[in-house]
């Protein structure tokens, strides 16, 4: 089996670490080089050095790259000289700015790599020089359903950072009508009007907001204006965790996963606190979505699923059909 090296978080709930537990259950043999756990304790100038040496020791056959914002672009391409290699980025969304550092640092890398992998935007990412291929997010297999906890009951929640008042607008909307729970960091402005956790959620607390809520909101930002295929990862970790996904539809989005078959899509606002409203006594249909919609996405839309595409380099093939 091939050596993989991974570059990237090594916060067991992010994509880095999750993709490492795959490639090992797997049969391969990793590393995990945490480049901005490096910079914070050894400073930019040592962790170039370390990075390049963790590269010459682990000898890997392969390279997986993440941001990569604490390398330089002369350190990646060292690494990666002759070995097969491939990009992966989460938040295409981000494509039209170039004009901040870290994103055309993104780009920079993303230009280095044989292919530069995004969960939408593929033609935006083509525009601006980089090698750009679709492979939709995934979610951790090692997320799971728990028990619901009454202290969390809600009929909607949403789980994601308050950077982007669009997203505030729709949730103080919905909570008009419905009762409404928000987790994650940056909800501080909206505080007086949506019922906040006040900070992040991971691991069984995630699932627990998720199993706790009728229904657990996807809201695309407004930097994601005119996505097609794009989804945050959060939906596939939505419904891992056992929650009931309602999110935005879109041409190619709703060909990921089936309305009232794997989750449940909303047109706009007032569809989404319609539907919410219309759906939330069948009980019947709601506890069969959930379960059908999690057995789905943990066949097929898991980090451990998309390793193939990865490795390969190849192109991402929909289980429903089409791309």
């Amino acid at each position: 089996m091939p050596r993989v090296l991974l570059i990237g978080a090594r916060n067991p709930w992010r994509m880095e670490a999750a993709i490492q537990r795959g490639l090992e259950r797997a049969g391969h043999e990793t590393l995990l080089f945490d480049d901005r756990r490096s910079a914070r304790l050894f400073g930019h100038r040592l962790t170039q050095a370390r990075a390049l040496r963790a590269a010459r020791r682990f000898r890997p056959d392969f390279v997986f790259l993440s941001k990569c914002l604490r390398l330089t672009p002369q350190t990646v391409a060292e690494i990666i000289h002759n070995r097969p290699n491939a990009m992966w980025y989460h938040d295409p969304q981000w494509h039209r700015d170039l004009d901040r550092p870290d994103i055309a640092h993104i780009a920079t890398i993303g230009r280095l790599s044989e292919v530069f992998f995004v969960s939408g935007f593929v033609d935006e990412w083509r525009a601006h020089g980089l090698p750009a291929a679709f492979l939709p997010a995934a979610g951790a297999r090692e997320i799971v359903p728990v028990p619901p906890d009454p202290a969390l009951k809600a009929t909607a929640a949403f789980i994601g950072a308050g950077y982007d008042p669009t997203r505030a607008e729709l949730l103080v909307e919905v909570a008009r009508h419905v009762p409404t729970r928000v987790y994650g960091p940056g909800w501080g402005p909206w505080r007086d009007k949506l019922q906040w956790n006040g900070g992040e959620v991971m691991g069984p607390t995630f699932s627990a907001a998720c199993s706790s809520a009728d229904f657990t909101l996807g809201i695309l930002p407004a930097r994601a204006e005119g996505a097609t295929t794009y989804a945050s990862d959060r939906m596939w970790m939505v419904i891992l965790a056992g929650g009931l996904y309602l999110g935005p539809s879109a041409p190619g989005l709703d060909g990921l996963l089936r309305d009232a078959e794997h989750c449940f899509w909303y047109r706009d606002e007032a569809d989404c606190i319609a539907r919410m409203k219309a759906l939330r006594g069948d009980t019947a249909l709601l506890a069969r979505v959930r379960r059908t919609g999690e057995a789905f996405v943990r066949e097929h839309h898991t980090y451990d699923a998309r390793l193939p595409f990865l490795l390969e380099r190849r192109a991402w093939v929909n289980p429903l059909g089409g791309n």
